[in-house]
Parts: structure tokens; C-alpha cells; sequence
């Protein structure tokens, strides 16, 4: 769905990953629909642009402020509908994100994703869940508990 406005792509080279992350067919759908604020509180807006490409890629943009100033990008690859699971219809495959922000603070490849599943399921309505710990995380803490 494209929404009538000014977008302000990333004004620096953005950071970018690869995530991996699986997409439900009902929650790809939410993306396609995207967000419009409904009042001048509503601070982000979400925008996907529809698969263009022969492999039928969607790329979800993520803005922010009253200049659409885009934060967050989602690359979003769909499999084939014959051989693909409802649970498991799209993967988004790379997050491209703004690091630098005010004050000098730096988004993480960490926050971005984390910040990306809060605003699908904040904005969209999305029901996917923010991801487990690193595992790295989880055996430092099962060090900590054994050192007690």
C-alpha cells in the first residue's frame, strides 16, 4: 500500500544485517497495510513497497517524526505459496537500519531488531515475538549461577 507524503530516505549509509527471521502470512499481510498516524501524536509511519522484483521482495520502511524520517528498513522475501507453511510464509532476510541519533547515541544491530518487532506489533498489529537471548548470553548466565 503506498501512502500519499513525503518520505525522507536514510540521510547517512544505514547499518545493515542479515536476520533470517520468519513472517507468518497474516502478519506479512499487516506489513503490505502498513501504519498511517490517525493524530499528531503518532510519531511513526510504516510503509511497504510492493514486490516489484521477479523473486517478489517487499522492502517495509519505518519513519519517524513529522518528516518521515526513515529509521528502520525491513527486506522481506516471500517463498513459494505451493510449498510454504502459513506459519512460515516470508522471511524478512536483511534489516538495514539508521545508527547514529541524537545526543550521539548508537542503535545496535540488537535494538534495531528488537525496536523493528515493537513497532510491527505496536503499529500492526503483528503477533510475532521479540527474539530468545543470544546464547552466548544465556551460557554467561548459567556461569553466573554455578560461580553461587
Amino acid at each position: 500500500m503506498l501512502l500519499k507524503g513525503h518520505y525522507t530516505p536514510f540521510e547517512t549509509p544505514p547499518a545493515m544485517a542479515q536476520w533470517g527471521r520468519t513472517v507468518t502470512y497474516d502478519d506479512y499481510n499487516k506489513m503490505l497495510q502498513g501504519f498511517r498516524p490517525r493524530s499528531m501524536d503518532d510519531k511513526w509511519t510504516m510503509k511497504a513497497d510492493t514486490p516489484e522484483d521477479a523473486q517478489g521482495n517487499t522492502v517495509v520502511h519505518a519513519y519517524f517524526g513529522r518528516q518521515n524520517y526513515e529509521e528502520i528498513a525491513l527486506t522481506i522475501v516471500t517463498g513459494d505459496p505451493n510449498e510454504t507453511e502459513a506459519k512460515d510464509w516470508a522471511t524478512i532476510a536483511k534489516i538495514s537500519w539508521k545508527v547514529e541519533h541524537p545526543g550521539g547515541t548508537e542503535l545496535t544491530e540488537e535494538d534495531a531488531k528488537a525496536r523493528a518487532i515493537r513497532l510491527c506489533k505496536g503499529l500492526l498489529g503483528c503477533a510475532m515475538e521479540e527474539e530468545e537471548k543470544e546464547e552466548e548470553e544465556e551460557e554467561e548466565e548459567v556461569k553466573e549461577e554455578k560461580k553461587d
